[in-house]
C-alpha cells in the first residue's frame, strides 16, 4: 500500500518533481550555513531570508550581469553594421586564397556585402523567409520561460519552508524512512549529504578552477575582455558542456579576427585542461568524502548526467555510494534518534 501510494503522489506530482527534488539538494548542501546562522542567535526566518537571497543573486546576478553587458555590445554591434551597410565591406585577403570555394564566395561578397546598402537587402530578404519559424519559435520558448519561471519559483518557495521547518520534516522523512527501510535508512540518511556536498564541492571548486585557468589562457590568447569571458566560463562550468562551449566560443571569436594560431593553441588548451578536471579532478572531490573509487564516480557522473541531467551530477554519486556500500558489507547502521520538543522538532538535517 505504501508502495503504491507513492508511486500514485509522484505521478500526480510528475511535473514538480524537480522543483522539489533541487529545494531538497539546495537544503542539504547549506544546511550547516543555516544551522552556524542559528547558533549565532539569528531567527530561522532571518537566516532562511538570507541564505535564498544570497543564492538568488548568486545565480540571477550574473545573467542581470551579463544581460547588461550584452546589451551595451549589441548597440555597438548595430552602429557597426549601420555604417557596414551604408559604405559596403571590402572582402578579406583570405577569402580569395580558399581553396575551391573562393571564386564563388568573391562573387556572393561582392554582391551582397561590397555593395552599399547590400546588407540591408541580405537582412531583410533572409529575415522574410524565416518570420514564421521565428515566430512559431518565440511562442514556444516564450511558454517554456514562463514555465520554467514558475518551476523556479516553486523550488525558491519550498527551500525557504525548508529552512523555516526543517527539523519536522526531518522527523517526518525519517519516521517513514524507518517504516520502509528499518534496516538500510540509517546508512542511506547518512551518504546522501555526504555525497551531494561532496558533489556541490567538486561542481563549485571545479567552476571556479576553470574559470580563473581559462580567464587566464583567455588573456595570453588575446581575447577580449578576458576577464569577463573568465566569469562567463566559471558560471557555465557549473552545467555539464558548459566550460566547452565557452572556450570554444572564444577561439572562434579569435579565429573570426584573424588569429588563427591563437584560436588553436587556446582550443587545444582548453580540451587538455577540461579532460583533466572532468577525469581526474572532479571525481577525485566528490569521491573523498563517500570513500568511492575514481571510476565509480566517474561513471557515477556520466550515467548520472546522461539520464536525468544536471539533477543526476548529485543522484549518480549518490546511488554509486550506496552500491559500495553494500559491497562493502552494507552493516546495518543505528536508526537516528528523533528528539520533539514543543511545536517544533529540534532534530537537526543530515
Amino acid at each position: 500500500m505504501p508502495i503504491v501510494f507513492a508511486a500514485a503522489l509522484a505521478f500526480l506530482l510528475q511535473h514538480f518533481l524537480g522543483s522539489l527534488a533541487w529545494a531538497g539538494l539546495l537544503a542539504v548542501i547549506t544546511w550547516p550555513l543555516h544551522e552556524r546562522l542559528l547558533q549565532r542567535g539569528w531567527s530561522r526566518v532571518a537566516s532562511a531570508s538570507t541564505l535564498v537571497a544570497v543564492l538568488v543573486i548568486t545565480l540571477a546576478g550574473p545573467s542581470i550581469f551579463l544581460i547588461n553587458t550584452l546589451s551595451n555590445e549589441l548597440e555597438t554591434v548595430e552602429r557597426l553594421l549601420g555604417e557596414i551597410n551604408q559604405t559596403g565591406v571590402a572582402a578579406p585577403e583570405w577569402l580569395a586564397r580558399l581553396p575551391v570555394v573562393a571564386e564563388p564566395a568573391m562573387k556572393w561578397w561582392q554582391e551582397n556585402l561590397a555593395q552599399p546598402g547590400g546588407l540591408s537587402s541580405l537582412i531583410q530578404s533572409t529575415a522574410g523567409e524565416f518570420v514564421p519559424f521565428l515566430t512559431g519559435t518565440a511562442r514556444t520558448l516564450g511558454a517554456t520561460i514562463l514555465t520554467n519561471a514558475l518551476y523556479l519559483f516553486l523550488a525558491i518557495l519550498t527551500l525557504f519552508i525548508l529552512y523555516l521547518h526543517g527539523p519536522a520534516v526531518a522527523h517526518y522523512v525519517d519516521h517513514a524512512g524507518n517504516r520502509l527501510l528499518l534496516k538500510h535508512y540509517a546508512a542511506l540518511r547518512r551518504l546522501l549529504p555526504l555525497s551531494v556536498r561532496g558533489t556541490a564541492l567538486g561542481l563549485c571548486s571545479v567552476a571556479l578552477l576553470e574559470g580563473l585557468v581559462l580567464g587566464l589562457a583567455y588573456a595570453v590568447a588575446g581575447a577580449p575582455a578576458p576577464v569577463l569571458l573568465g566569469v562567463i566560463t566559471g558560471y557555465l562550468a557549473l552545467i555539464p558542456g558548459g566550460a566547452p562551449l565557452a572556450f570554444t566560443s572564444v577561439s572562434l571569436l579569435l579565429l573570426g579576427q584573424g588569429h588563427a594560431g591563437a584560436a588553436l593553441g587556446l582550443f587545444c588548451w582548453g580540451a587538455f585542461e577540461l579532460f583533466l578536471v572532468d577525469k581526474f579532478v572532479r571525481p577525485k572531490l566528490i569521491g573523498k568524502r563517500v570513500n568511492l573509487p575514481f571510476l565509480a564516480v566517474l561513471f557515477g557522473l556520466l550515467g548520472g548526467v546522461s539520464t536525468m541531467g544536471v539533477l543526476g551530477l548529485f543522484i549518480g554519486p549518490f546511488m554509486m555510494a550506496v552500491l559500495f556500500w553494500w559491497l562493502r558489507g552494507g552493516e546495518t547502521e543505528p536508526v537516528p534518534t528523533i528528539i520533539v520538543a514543543g511545536p517544533e522538532h529540534s532534530a537537526p538535517l543530515p
